[in-house]
């Protein structure tokens, strides 16, 4: 990291300078309430300094800028990484003042930029945005005198809410040209910022996501955003940003997309940040054509296949695992085995790979609650899963990676795991996983289930009075196992919470979870009916992973 400096500058000094708002920053978007504030408490330090004996020295801090050199940009243009609704809010209140004022000349130094030659004032301003929207435009219309014909937007309402507020308080002090110069005086000469100079952009971010505890921090995929529009030709700018804006969870697509590029460059090392991913590889960003197919191809996957019953009711009891790494191999062999319709936004997978498919879900299911459970680690399972994505796309054979991972102890912890009720954060996903492979549940029901809202159903209930031969003991034993749990859908887990057995089965007999509608042949629910259940799930697992007793 290069030398970083911070030194407090008044607004005259600050808007002495030039500074760009890079395209990847998100739109101006400051509504009324944080300028009303902004006005009021530049006011009360205006009246307080102008009452308060010997406060001429005193200074109001307004807050930090995060800024580096802008690149290709003449010497003194900043690139502001962290303040930039700040700054351009600024400038609308020093247009508002000016408008007020006429012909103050320091203020329309803190507007506008002056020809270097001439020192005639240029339609350069102050602070120029790039941001991929119609904020320049906006901001330099207000700023040259055409606010009239901005359309109404956050820039154009906040200028004319300054506008209101000083005639209002100008009023108030019988509109002399001395208290309109106190106010402006106090406004550049007393009011200060401090900008933060760093020495290159990937600086200013770090300082920037370090210090910043206010609003939504920069995402990688703004960044991304940014390069990507930069390397589209004119014509196609418009559908790129229409494309964009409709996908959502940009970040979570380009971590998928990193492992999908990553399994094609036959990379299996050790995964680095998303941003550094992006920005070392040259030339990735550069094909934005076949970056937006890819991420387009992922969101189709994600947003909206379904595959198959089997598929969906799978996928579904992953997403309750406590890390996201299941996903990659998915992602990697959907990738490059899939058809899509981009017209449509429509993925498919061809039926000929549907089998191909369901044996690496299967396989990837197995080994992460086998590791997972065992381990409760993210390392146990990351390299493995770096090897499989580039198995997949060099077409060797992924599933040896699997395999060959699970070692014999593996099994034997995972197997004595299960019968006992320290699941921890698998839990929610073994229970789902132990429902589907009822051998009687149907596909298609448990699919339509996953696809609603539900809970883990405790049958044995968690506030319960002693009945059907259930002591403190055994309840505290049994209450957590396998044998004692089932999904049940939400509705009916709430009529069903409490309740003594029989008043439960009312609310079991209408689910579609084969578990539930087993238990309505049982007259009771003893400690001798649990533990038959419980060794029937355990060896529905115990089978559905290989493993031997």
């Amino acid at each position: 990291m290069k030398a970083i400096t911070a030194n407090p500058e008044t607004i005259r000094e600050v808007f002495s300078k030039k500074y760009i708002i890079p395209d990847f920053q998100r739109p101006y978007s400051w509504d009324n309430a944080p300028c009303e504030k902004l006005w009021e408490d530049i006011i009360d330090f205006c009246e307080q300094k102008e009452t308060r004996e010997g406060s001429r020295e005193d200074s109001y801090f307004l807050g930090n800028i995060v800024i580096n050199p802008a690149s290709g940009a003449p010497h003194e243009a900043w690139e502001v990484v962290d303040g930039q609704q700040r700054l351009t809010t600024l400038l609308l209140l020093i247009k508002a003042l000016h408008h007020r004022a006429g012909t103050v000349v320091a203020l329309e130094r803190c507007l506008r930029v002056e020809d270097a030659l001439t020192t005639a004032f240029t339609d350069e301003l102050r602070v120029n945005s790039q941001v991929i929207s119609e904020d320049r435009f906006h901001l330099q219309a207000i700023i040259l005198g055409d606010a009239e014909k901005v359309p109404k937007c956050p820039l154009s309402e906040n200028y004319k809410l300054f506008g209101e507020k000083i005639d209002q308080w100008w009023q108030t002090k019988g509109q002399t040209a001395a208290a309109l110069n106190h106010l402006i005086l106090t406004l550049l000469d007393s009011v200060v910022l401090l900008p933060i100079h760093c020495g290159s952009e990937d600086d200013a971010l770090t300082i920037f996501e370090t210090i910043n505890n206010r609003g939504m921090s920069l995402s990688d995929a703004d960044i991304f955003k940014a390069k990507l529009y930069h390397n589209i030709p004119k014509e196609a700018q418009a559908a790129f940003i229409e494309d964009w804006n409709a996908l959502e969870n940009h970040d979570w697509l380009f971590r998928l997309l990193m492992h999908i590029l990553r399994a094609q460059q036959n990379d299996s090392s050790k995964e680095i940040g998303l941003r550094a991913f992006f920005t070392a590889k040259k030339g990735t960003l550069g094909d934005y054509a076949a970056i937006m197919r890819s991420l387009k191809i992922i969101y189709a996957i994600d947003s909206a296949w379904y595959g198959s019953h089997e598929i969906f009711a799978l996928w579904q009891i992953m997403e309750t695992y406590p890390n996201y790494y299941w996903n990659f191999p998915l992602f990697v062999f959907l990738h490059k085995y899939g058809t899509f319709d981009e017209t449509a936004w429509e993925f498919a997978l061809p039926e000929a790979r549907m089998p191909e498919f369901l044996e690496l879900l299967h396989a990837t299911v197995q080994y992460f609650f086998i590791k997972g459970l065992v381990y409760n680690s993210v390392n146990a399972v990351r390299d493995t899963i770096y090897r499989v994505c580039a198995d997949i796309e060099m077409e060797r054979d992924y599933l040896a990676n699997y395999s060959g991972n699970i070692e014999g102890g593996d099994k034997v912890a995972f197997a004595a795991a299960i019968e006992t009720d320290r699941l921890r954060r698998y839990q929610r996903g073994l229970v789902l996983l132990c429902a589907y492979l009822n051998p009687n549940q149907k596909k298609l029901d448990f699919a339509q289930f996953l696809d609603g809202k539900y809970d883990i159903e405790h049958i044995l209930p968690r506030q319960w009075n002693h009945y059907d031969g259930w002591t403190d003991t055994l309840w505290e034993e049994q209450i957590n196992l396998l044998g004692n749990l089932m999904p049940l859908g939400k509705a009916l887990n709430i009529k069903a919470k409490n309740e003594f057995f029989a008043r439960k089965k009312i609310e079991y007999q209408k689910s579609k979870v084969q578990d539930a509608l087993d238990l309505l042949a049982l007259p009771e629910w003893t400690p001798e009916t649990l533990g038959a259940k419980q060794e029937e799930k355990v060896q529905r697992l115990l089978d559905y992973f290989q493993i031997t007793p």
